[in-house]
């Protein structure tokens, strides 16, 4: 599950790392909340990266507020990921 988690955490790096055009870490993630403003990430990226997260991890994202709550944090994006897109 562990190994699963940091497969997820990897494939969100690279599609931040596409959609923003800059390389990024897992280092430059951190544990904390606030990757909007971190990252200067507006609406228009942010329809990009919820694109890229549906078409990678083959899943939809309907709620706007999920969304949002979703690209705010890789933790709540995993979960979400994992669990929300079950069904």
């Amino acid at each position: 599950m562990l190994e699963q988690k940091n497969d997820i955490k990897n494939e969100l790096c690279n599609i931040y790392s596409q959609v923003l055009e800059r390389e990024l870490s897992m280092e430059d993630f951190g544990t904390t909340t606030g990757l909007l403003e971190k990252f200067h990430i507006d609406s228009l990226i942010a329809l990009q990266i919820v694109v890229k997260i549906e078409q990678v991890f083959g899943i939809i994202i309907e709620d706007d507020n999920v969304a949002i709550e979703m690209l705010d944090s890789l933790d709540k994006a995993v979960d979400f990921i994992e669990h929300g897109s079950q069904g």
